[in-house]
C-alpha cells in the first residue's frame, strides 16, 4: 500500500518515545486536542487505498527520530469543550539522520496551491515545518523516505 501525499507530524517527550520504543514500537499517542482533520486524512487515505504516514520528533530543539503509518484515529469529546483523541500506529522505524531537521519536511499546501501547479504548470514556494507549527499536530507533505522506505537507511 502507498503512503498519502499528506502526513501527520507531532512532538513527544524523550522519555514518552522511550516508552512507545521499549514496547515494540508500535502503540497510541493521545492528545487532549481533537484531530478532527488527521481524522478526516486518515478516512481519505483508507478510501483511497493508501497509508497515512505519522513522524515522531522530540528534543529541544524538536528534530524528527521516528516514524510509522496510522491505523486509527478515534476523537471522542469526553464533556463540553473537553476532548481526547487516540491515534494508533505501527511499529516504528528511526529516521535517517539527514531527515531529522523539522524543516526538512514541508508544510501541505492549500489545495488552491495544489491544483494551480497541476492546472498550470507554476512551482509553488515549500515552507518548511517550524516549531510554532508542530503542535498538537502538523499536516505535512509526506516525505520522500516514507515513499521510498530510506527513512533508517
Amino acid at each position: 500500500m502507498d503512503p498519502f501525499p499528506s502526513c501527520i507530524c507531532v512532538t513527544v517527550s524523550q522519555k514518552a518515545l522511550r516508552v512507545l520504543l521499549e514496547n515494540s514500537g508500535a502503540g497510541t499517542y493521545k492528545d487532549s486536542h481533537p484531530w478532527l482533520v488527521a481524522l478526516e486524512l486518515f478516512d481519505q487515505a483508507s478510501v483511497a487505498g493508501q497509508r497515512l504516514p505519522i513522524l515522531f520528533a522530540t528534543g529541544a530543539p524538536s528534530e524528527f527520530s521516528h516514524w510509522g503509518f496510522v491505523e486509527g484515529i478515534e476523537v471522542v469529546e469526553l464533556h463540553r469543550a473537553t476532548w481526547e483523541t487516540a491515534c494508533t500506529f505501527t511499529q516504528l522505524q528511526p529516521v535517517n539522520p539527514i531527515w531529522t531537521s523539522l524543516d526538512s519536511v514541508f508544510l501541505m499546501p492549500s489545495e488552491t496551491r495544489l491544483r494551480r501547479e497541476r492546472l498550470e504548470e507554476i512551482h509553488q514556494h515549500r515552507y518548511g515545518l517550524t516549531e510554532g507549527e508542530i503542535r498538537p499536530y502538523a499536516i505535512c507533505e509526506t516525505p520522500p523516505f516514507v515513499a521510498s522506505g530510506d527513512g533508517a537507511s
